[in-house]
């Protein structure tokens, strides 16, 4: 179940575009947010980098899917299994991001 609702939010980040918010939130948010799961923590380092090479409107589109797909991560962390299902996760995102 987590599996498919973590890829609609990454299907609509990557479709509608994610909003960092007020100038200059990106990265701080990111670091702020890192999960302690090691293949989630490296996906968003580099969804990070990826939103940052696109323009302002293209980056404030994708805010909202980014920023919800992260605050369900860390719900699914609270899971019993947990860890496990978003590393394997987190895992095959890794492979869509270049």
């Amino acid at each position: 179940m987590w599996r498919g609702t973590s890829a609609l939010f990454v299907a609509v980040l990557l479709l509608s575009g994610c909003n960092k918010g007020e100038q200059g939130e990106g990265h701080t948010e990111a670091a702020e947010a890192a999960l302690g799961v090691p293949e989630c923590d490296e996906y968003m380092k580099k969804m990070d980098a990826f939103l940052d090479g696109l323009p302002e409107d293209a980056r404030a589109a994708r805010a909202a899917g980014y920023k919800a797909m992260r605050s369900e991560w860390r719900e699914v962390l609270k899971q019993p299994g947990g860890k496990e299902s978003l590393a394997a996760t987190c895992k095959q995102h890794l492979a869509t991001v270049k």
